[in-house]
């Protein structure tokens, strides 16, 4: 787990590796299920959005570690952020754009059935932008934040939203 909140900052947002922010799960060496790290506090200016085009970066650090055979059947990753004072609850889904390809696949595979894939697991880092998937109003608050695959839920981690 990070040490403070600077070590966020210089993390690589959209990324699939891990970094000094990843949640540390080495000792649990038959994990199973999905981890998330942030920031305790972030600052935004109004006048001044991040590179992205959000109002502030909330950087997500996360790992996960499932198995195909339940991803096969829902593999999408929502993120909520939940205002603790209001209750309000926000969630987007982590979809990045992909322009795909029109080409068709140069040979014939037999679809992948569920049972072919009972056993395997399947890890991965994630590191997006909370405020790149969320609609999250531009207001100084305190989010509970959470990521849910499947029907699999990460623990729960807060951070604070502050006006600079």
């Amino acid at each position: 787990m990070a040490n403070n909140n600077a070590d966020f900052k210089s993390i690589e947002l959209n990324s699939d590796s891990k970094n000094l922010c990843s949640p540390d799960i080495s000792t649990q060496s038959d994990f199973i299920g999905v981890a998330i790290n942030v920031p305790t506090e972030v600052e935004f200016e109004a006048a001044k959005p991040a590179e992205d085009g959000s109002f502030t970066v909330i950087p997500i650090c996360g790992f996960y570690q499932l198995d195909l055979a339940e991803l096969s059947k829902d593999s999408v990753i929502q993120l909520f952020a939940m205002n603790v004072e209001t209750q309000q609850v926000y969630r987007g889904n982590l979809i990045e754009e992909d322009a795909g390809t029109e080409e068709p696949m140069p040979f014939d595979e037999p679809e992948l059935q569920p049972q072919d894939l009972e056993g395997q697991l399947l890890s991965a880092y994630f590191n997006p932008n909370l405020v790149q998937y969320v609609d999250l109003p531009i207001a100084e608050a305190t989010y509970k934040i959470l990521v849910q695959i499947g029907q699999v839920k990460s623990n729960v981690v807060e951070v604070k939203i502050s006006r600079k």
